[in-house]
């Protein structure tokens, strides 16, 4: 539902908003669409001058607009298809065959309109050139790079002679995979990410696939390996006990735990380094790394997680709008140490719950989380949430 229109208006407005210069519209980049524009503006200065030169007695077409059925039936063709896509997806990626005869029905447009030969091929140069322009600013091959790739490794990180000589199981935790890391590593290793990953007490075919691949690790081979979090480092660059605490909470829900004491090594990274828009300082270029730190099989318990106590806060949260928070989210409720946090991957979004009684959500997109309310308010049914104005999807400013 990322791009899928929330109403009747915002389904009518897509064509207009395709043509805006932001993300997240119908694909993730920027990604300015102006043709859909200017289709629409041809087709009602073509109404409006095939009207007017009737009006004034030319009552056939000129020998040039011939074509009009087939450029007519083709545009039609597009607006038909239009429905179904912001039906069910809404998702640029999956309307590209379309999105390419755009195109030709512009120039099918303006070569229909009763103006001179060298004012139809104007109009058709221009708008090729107001597209390209639009493509060159928003730079759509550049738009997913975090660092340039210029020689290998793609992804520097000085991995030890010793770390790199066994196989051992890398347990990761971040969003982004980093799997161009893997090849510098044994080739017998395996790898596995518990961002999503269902706990063992979900009861699913792939949480047992992930148990039983822990469980296969070695003693002295099951390992973490993070990037490094800015201003949570010791003087070592290691983990401080803030961060390791935090890690630990996440850990927990998957039987996963640091090694006590802890033993962890810090593994500079060119790659990070050069992340940051050239802004970092030479400080934070230094601190710029990955964690690797040994883990140990926690024993399985039938208590909850900690973030488990706020899920009846979460439940009156998604019941006031479902479309944006289905019910139980997707995964575990990863833990605070003031709160817990539940993410929504069909809406886009996550909800944060406070032990302050704060109740915030956070759309994936935005710089700040909007304020719900109390979650004293929130259960007692006092908390009112306008669904239609949840900042997410295609309508987020």
């Amino acid at each position: 539902m990322r791009f899928q229109p929330d109403d009747w208006g915002d389904a009518l407005w897509r064509p207009f908003r395709m043509a805006a210069a932001d993300g997240g519209v119908y694909v993730e980049i920027m990604a300015s669409e102006f043709r859909f524009l200017f289709a629409l503006a041809l087709l009602a200065l073509l109404a409006g001058m095939t009207l007017l030169r009737r009006r004034r007695g030319f009552a056939e077409m000129p020998p040039a607009n011939r074509a009009a059925p087939a450029v007519l039936v083709l545009l039609a063709a597009v607006a038909v298809a239009f429905v179904p896509w912001l039906a069910t997806t809404g998702n640029g990626r999956y309307f590209l065959p379309v999105l390419l005869l755009v195109g030709p029905v512009c120039v099918g447009l303006a070569a229909l309109l009763p103006v001179t030969r060298a004012m139809r091929l104007a109009i058709a140069l221009g708008m090729v050139v107001l597209q390209g322009f639009a493509v060159q600013q928003a730079a759509p091959w550049r738009a997913w790079s975090l660092a340039a790739w210029r020689e290998a490794p793609y992804f520097q990180v000085d991995i030890p002679a010793d770390v790199r000589a066994q196989p051992a199981t890398y347990v990761t935790m971040s969003a982004i995979s980093y799997s161009l890391l893997a090849p510098l590593f044994h080739p017998d290793s395996r790898w596995i990410s518990v961002h999503n990953a269902p706990a063992p007490r979900s009861g699913t075919v792939d949480s047992a696939r992930a148990q039983a691949l822990l469980g296969r690790a070695e003693a002295g081979r099951l390992v973490l390996l993070v990037p490094a979090v800015a201003g949570m480092l010791t003087a070592e660059r290691l983990p401080n006990d803030r961060v390791a605490k935090g890690i630990d909470q996440q850990l927990r829900p998957h039987r996963l735990q640091l090694a006590t004491p802890p033993s962890c090594r810090f593994l500079p990274s060119r790659g990070l380094a050069r992340i940051g828009l050239g802004e970092k300082t030479e400080q934070e270029r230094a601190q710029s790394g990955f964690w690797l730190c040994q883990l140990v099989r926690s024993p399985a318990s039938d208590d909850l997680p900690a973030g488990h106590r706020h899920a009846t806060v979460f439940g009156a949260l998604e019941a006031l709008c479902p479309r944006f928070f289905p019910a139980g989210g997707d995964g575990d409720d990863v833990p605070l140490s003031n709160g817990a946090v539940r993410t929504y991957h069909r809406g886009d979004v996550k909800a944060y719950v406070y032990d302050s009684g704060e109740v915030f959500y956070k759309y994936y997109r935005s710089m700040n989380p909007v304020l719900v309310g109390k979650s004293d308010d929130l259960l007692a049914g006092r908390l009112q949430l306008d669904c239609a104005r949840v900042r997410g999807g295609a309508k987020q400013p």
